[in-house]
């Protein structure tokens, strides 16, 4: 069996018990499309680690006075971080494990390693509450080939959606908040202080 059937199945049955453990419960696994983000790319080439907490990620919550929720966003997060990168880097290349085995002999200048730091999210109650509201936080981590951390850069997004069914309106708030993410790490990565001198760095070795 593959591991993207492997984890898959894991994610079922994960969404499956926490719906068992209360009687009034929502279970929503994140649908999801991205732009393909208009960015002059870079001349590097990157590694990248997407590591299980990220590819499997749920969020359980039970909110007062309402029901418990179930949000499978590991799919959504792949599909948004390949594609982001892609088309930030001449090149990409994942990765499944870290520090990489003789580094020396791969041809990459350094490894990205995001992870989902914060998931919030807020479904109204009351009848004047018009809008569901999700926070979230992922920290972008770029290494050397060597293993040794170059800087960790926190990256949040906002998402609102009009609530008129309630799944959909989670479900669409948090792609916004995706959305909002990856448009900030697109336009904003080479802004970053660290990231600039590392880049410059690369520039150099490149012209000797």
């Amino acid at each position: 069996m593959s591991d993207v059937n492997s984890r898959r199945q894991l994610q079922i049955i994960i969404v499956v018990a926490s719906m068992l453990l209360s009687g009034c419960s929502t279970s929503i696994w994140v649908e999801a499309d991205f732009p393909q983000p208009l960015v002059n790319q870079l001349p590097v080439s990157m590694g990248l680690i997407l590591d299980d907490d990220l590819l499997d990620y749920v969020h359980y919550e039970e909110l007062p006075r309402q029901a418990s929720y179930t949000i499978q966003i590991g799919e959504a997060n792949e599909l948004m971080l390949v594609q982001l990168f892609e088309s930030m880097f001449t090149d990409l290349t994942e990765y499944n494990e870290f520090p990489l085995i003789e580094p020396d002999s791969v041809e990459i200048d350094g490894v990205l390693w995001p992870e989902l730091e914060r998931f919030e999210f807020d479904v109204p109650v009351g009848q004047r509450d018009e809008f569901v509201e999700v926070w979230i936080q992922y920290i972008v981590k770029l290494y050397e080939t060597d293993g040794q951390l170059v800087t960790e850069w926190p990256v949040s997004g906002y998402g609102k959606a009009e609530m008129i069914d309630r799944d959909d309106a989670l479900n669409s708030a948090i792609v916004v908040a995706m959305r909002e993410v990856g448009a900030t790490i697109s336009t904003k990565f080479t802004d970053q202080p660290e990231l600039q001198d590392w880049l410059q760095e690369r520039g150099n070795e490149a012209s000797l």
